[in-house]
């Protein structure tokens, strides 16, 4: 089965490629479409949004279960890129294969010198629990920033629930996470409820980072 021609002028992408300065806003949009869409036509590249075809722009709760768990496979893999691995490896170690991973990730990963590089932040929607309110909750967040501070908060709840004194927690007193919901929710800092919190959960360390029931 013969490949369509990617244009009037070029009959594939790569042909349209020698012949564009690659360093423009145009040539660049047209390369990240390809990336996601590869065999498309120029004249759909040029009417196609990346909102159309990066699962990264929808919200969190208009995913399917099968989008939830591939964005969590790239965040994950997302994760490993800001410590330093290629999108390539850290995408194969996390079951999920370049072009899903970069679909994904949307604004959170651009080619540099024919290298993907994450940025340091990022606005992707993604499930993430912790305690508020004396219970275990699941939260969607907007950002990485707040992804990062509900880290912080669980490993100062662990070292606070083996060690004693919850000097640790002081820093979380009154602090609260914004939810994609536009609600506010606190983070819980009483450590006999903290206590009573993981006695419930049996193996508390093997709780994934990512909630994809939220």
């Amino acid at each position: 089965m013969s490949r369509m021609q990617f244009s009037e002028k070029y009959r594939t992408y790569g042909e349209w490629l020698k012949a564009q300065p690659r360093d423009t806003r145009y040539a660049k949009e047209i390369i990240r479409k390809h990336t996601l869409n590869p065999s498309a036509t120029l004249t759909t590249l040029r009417k196609m949004r990346v909102s159309d075809i990066a699962p990264a722009f929808s919200p969190f709760n208009k995913l399917s279960p099968e989008q939830r768990e591939m964005r969590t496979r790239a965040l994950y893999t997302l994760n490993d890129m800001r410590k330093g691995k290629s999108l390539t490896s850290a995408a194969k170690e996390q079951g999920i294969n370049v072009q899903d991973a970069l679909k994904h990730l949307g604004k959170a990963v651009y080619k540099k010198n024919g290298r993907w590089i994450a940025t340091k932040t990022d606005s992707i929607e993604r499930g993430r629990w912790f305690y508020s309110n004396g219970k275990r909750i699941s939260v969607v967040i907007k950002s990485s920033r707040d992804a990062s501070l509900i880290s912080k908060y669980l490993n100062a709840v662990r070292i606070a629930v083996i060690t004693g004194p919850a000097k640790k927690l002081e820093a979380f007193k009154g602090v609260t996470i914004k939810g994609a919901d536009g609600k506010d929710y606190p983070f819980e800092t009483d450590l006999e409820k903290l206590y009573e919190l993981k006695l419930q959960i049996e193996n508390p360390e093997l709780l994934p980072i990512y909630d994809d029931r939220s």
